[in-house]
């Protein structure tokens, strides 16, 4: 029992340190300028929200000079209660023709169905009363902008933010965060799901997947595949989706870590693995982020098998993020859809033939 007690607080605090992700250097002599671009009423009183019209672009951040954005902090009021599809996130370092990221604001936080679920994990957490956050970092060497369009019929009558960043010298090694937002609606027949196609050097550091399920039958048999620098067989290569999330058995139920969790489950409500259900699930490699040097391509099996990438009556919806950092700041993902084209609908099941 000695032992035991003696044990059990040296794994209480390494799990404590693990989980308050308190960067070793913290006490280092720091060589940048600490800064925010925010909503905030430059009056200095309390009109801090910013409104957002119908069809309307707003800049939240519009920086000229060598720094890195350390944390992204927003929280938005609006009576559509599908805004979290509505309003679209882009970002776009050193004067990039394209956007490195564009993406609906509730995918990029993990919020997939639109609906807000509180959760916390190392580079992004959803905190209480709708708080979204992001810490991934994001370096620009001249210029960064980003923007939110609000592509719904509804105004938002309020939109806030803090964004940190730090002025610092440019750094040669510092690669541009991006991220591909992809739409399947259903899943293509006999191909693979593409997450993340890019050229260039760079590593990949994070998935978001949300599916709505159109037939019956769990939908997390596929294998995951990357191939790196152009090899024709997969380098890395997974037993699972459920695996490749870091979960098993179908989940069984929502949950969260630094790394890897499940954020919208709905399943139980709805009979266990049937029609109609929603998942969204996040993996970020931060441990173990997926190097290449002159291109990636990571797919996702989708059939009832996995392999054969094929499912009756009706193949699933998919939504997918990949977020990884590459050497250029051009976006080199697909653009995004139209709004009313990137809403997944339950595709009706065939009628049964007449007897």
């Amino acid at each position: 029992m000695n032992r035991l007690c003696a044990i059990v607080p040296m794994i209480v605090a390494a799990c404590s340190s693990a989980l308050a992700q308190v960067p070793a250097d913290l006490a280092v002599k720091k060589d940048f300028k600490a800064m925010r671009v925010s909503s905030a009423d430059p009056t200095g009183k309390n009109g801090d929200a910013r409104p957002v019209q119908p069809g309307e672009t707003i800049t939240l951040a519009d920086i000229k000079g060598s720094g890195s954005f350390t944390h992204l902090w927003m929280t938005i009021a609006a009576k559509s209660p599908d805004h979290l599809r509505e309003l679209v996130l882009r970002m776009t370092w050193d004067d990039g023709a394209t956007p490195a990221v564009e993406c609906p604001v509730g995918d990029f936080f993990a919020q997939g169905p639109g609906k807000y679920v509180e959760y916390h994990s190392a580079p992004v957490s959803v905190g209480g009363q709708k708080a979204l956050n992001c810490y991934w970092p994001m370096p620009f060497q001249k210029h960064a902008v980003i923007t939110v369009t609000n592509e719904g019929a509804e105004p938002v009558g309020a939109f806030y933010y803090n964004f940190d960043y730090q002025f610092e010298a440019p750094n040669p090694n510092a690669r541009y965060f991006h991220a591909q937002y992809r739409t399947f609606f259903p899943a293509p027949k006999g191909t693979p799901l593409t997450i993340c196609e890019t050229k260039g050097t760079g590593h990949y550091v994070g998935t978001v997947v949300t599916v709505l399920t159109n037939s019956d039958g769990w939908w997390g048999e596929g294998d995951d595949n990357f191939f790196i620098d152009g090899n024709a067989k997969p380098d890395i290569s997974g037993t699972g989706t459920e695996d490749y999330f870091c979960g098993a058995w179908d989940f069984g139920h929502a949950f969260q870590t630094p790394y890897f969790g499940v954020t919208f489950f709905d399943n139980d409500e709805k009979g266990g693995e049937k029609r109609n259900i929603n998942n969204t699930v996040y993996r970020w490699h931060i441990n173990d982020p997926v190097t290449f040097t002159s291109s990636l391509l990571f797919t996702l099996e989708h059939g009832r098998g996995g392999w054969d990438l094929d499912r009756t009556p009706l193949r699933n919806h998919y939504t997918t993020l990949g977020l990884y950092y590459v050497d250029h700041p051009e976006g080199d993902g697909p653009r995004i859809p139209a709004y009313k084209d990137r809403i997944p609908q339950l595709i009706p099941l065939p009628e049964a033939p007449a007897k």
